[in-house]
């Protein structure tokens, strides 16, 4: 917090006046079940994102990216969408949202912009610069906006202002998220139940750790940009052929897989066998979370990395290598991608002596790939917020 408020005053010479926070989401499993109405199982993580804001005395809006030193600018009188504005966008359509609504901003205003989540894939990024900026306005205007229309306003600037294809999921998780607490999804009727993590800590047994294998941005990202549009078309033309009686999420597996409906696209089969079969493991995950079983909850995540590797064919060479390691060691009881908007990175259910055995690799690994990996205990976090200390 203090850093962003020494680049903000040093940038602007001017004194905070609001600051707001806003975690990363980490999808532990579900990730593609949007796509099938099905079921998924979130929290927020260490990454964030930080939004500082001073008044000006004029009617410009200057935004300082201090992560990617990156700046932008704009003035109030013009608030319309403008390609070349990129990420800026994002504040820019907040701003025009609260117009929309009755909320002028009066006066320009100076906004800083720091954080890890910056690096992110474009869904992370542009969810949580709207809402971490949409919660500094509503303090600096006195609006007083209260969880569900921030959801709303956020998605809808998103989604019909800036043309980015967020996940509701995502906007409800940073908005309801509690320390220790997990949310566990149906998506067909948009509901959750917050629900207890108990693998937080190194001295109680099994834990989760994330590791980050160090890879470059674009290793993954544009392939599972393209694996998420191809996903919804293959499941819409699935539900094309079921009958009106049948939801899709409940669809058998066994039934796909024995070509149970005739002439079927084999690329299409295999896209929803992997959806289908990754959002009724959710439930499976969901019990061994429920009875606290760790080795369970590893099998869940082994079953989804393989269907994700043989059945959905999303894979690269240094991921595929750290899982198949983890497989091998004593004491990791599973492992697999998690979706948190960062490239390629890993969930890992272990214990002390796994970990231990598991990071005599990492030597290995960085000899053959040439990255340092990185690794951090998983302890799911608390929602989006304004900081009402600035320090």
């Amino acid at each position: 917090m203090e850093k962003i408020v020494a680049f903000h005053e040093l940038n602007y010479k001017n004194k905070v006046e609001v600051l707001s926070q806003v975690p990363g989401v980490v999808t532990l499993m579900g990730a593609f079940s949007d796509f099938c109405s099905g079921y998924c199982i979130a929290g927020t993580g260490a990454l964030g994102l930080r939004v500082a804001i001073s008044r000006r005395d004029d009617n410009t809006v200057r935004l300082y990216d201090a992560t990617r030193a990156d700046k932008k600018h704009f003035n109030l009188s013009s608030l319309k969408y403008r390609k070349e504005d990129r990420w800026g966008n994002y504040v820019k359509g907040v701003l025009s949202a609260l117009a929309s609504e009755g909320w002028e901003l009066e006066q320009g205003v100076d906004v800083t912009l720091k954080g890890a989540l910056l690096y992110c894939d474009q869904l992370t990024v542009s969810a949580s610069v709207i809402m971490g900026s949409l919660l500094a306005f509503d303090r600096l205007m006195g609006i007083g906006l209260d969880s569900n229309d921030m959801i709303r306003m956020a998605y809808r600037v998103a989604t019909s202002y800036c043309s980015v294809p967020v996940r509701k999921r995502d906007l409800v998780t940073v908005m309801n998220a509690k320390q220790g607490k997990l949310l566990h999804f149906d998506l067909k009727s948009g509901s959750y139940e917050l629900i207890d993590y108990p693998f937080a800590q190194k001295d109680g047994g099994a834990y989760g750790i994330i590791l980050d294998p160090s890879l470059p941005p674009q290793i993954l990202r544009e392939e599972l940009e393209e694996k998420r549009e191809d996903a919804r078309l293959c499941c819409n033309e699935l539900k094309g052929r079921l009958g009106s009686g049948t939801e899709l999420r409940d669809y058998p597996v066994k039934e796909l897989r024995s070509h149970a409906i005739r002439d079927l696209d084999e690329h299409v089969r295999h896209t929803c066998e992997y959806v289908l079969s990754e959002t009724q493991l959710v439930e499976k995950g969901l019990g061994a979370l429920k009875a606290r079983d760790a080795k369970l909850f590893g099998r869940c995540l082994n079953s989804l990395y393989v269907g994700m590797r043989d059945v959905f064919d999303m894979t690269c060479p240094e991921v595929d290598w750290l899982i198949r390691r983890a497989g091998e060691t004593d004491g990791v009881y599973g492992a697999s991608y998690v979706s948190n908007g960062d490239s390629g990175s890993i969930f890992m259910m272990l214990e002390k002596e796994g970990e231990a055995e598991f990071s005599k690799c990492m030597s290995d690994y960085k000899r053959i790939f040439d990255f340092t990996p990185k690794t951090r205990l998983f302890n799911p976090g608390g929602p989006a917020k304004v900081l009402d200390e600035i320090v």
